[in-house]
């Protein structure tokens, strides 16, 4: 829980939330370049709350000066790499990273996806 609120309050400047009926079911968040999160509840999935999310992201990332940004899809989440595909991010290279897991590090490939910002 430490991690997790350290983390997030480091990003709680660079973070958007999309409420419906009074309950949060998505956020993005980002730190310089990278977005580093985004996240929509599974009963919103499919309904545009995450396009909507990414789009309102991307606008804000690019009102702060970023041209280029960038962001990490886990290797073999298809639905996800799709929906940002048709976001118009690109695939620009395949990465390996050290994330925390349950039994301490461990590395995790991903998709390095880019897009051009622009207001």
């Amino acid at each position: 829980m430490e991690f997790f609120l350290e983390r997030m309050t480091a990003l709680l400047p660079s973070t958007l939330v999309t409420e419906l009926n009074e309950e949060v079911v998505a956020f993005s968040a980002w730190r310089g370049r990278l977005l580093g999160q985004l996240f929509v509840a599974m009963p919103h999935r499919g309904t545009r709350v995450a396009s909507s999310l990414l789009t309102a992201a991307e606008i804000e990332m690019a009102k702060g000066g970023i041209a280029e940004a960038e962001l990490h899809c886990v290797v073999g989440n298809e639905r996800a790499r799709r929906f940002y595909e048709r976001m118009g991010w690109h695939h620009k290279a395949d990465i390996m990273e050290q994330v925390a897991g349950e039994h301490g590090q461990t590395d995790v490939p991903f998709w390095c996806m880019t897009k051009v910002l622009t207001l």
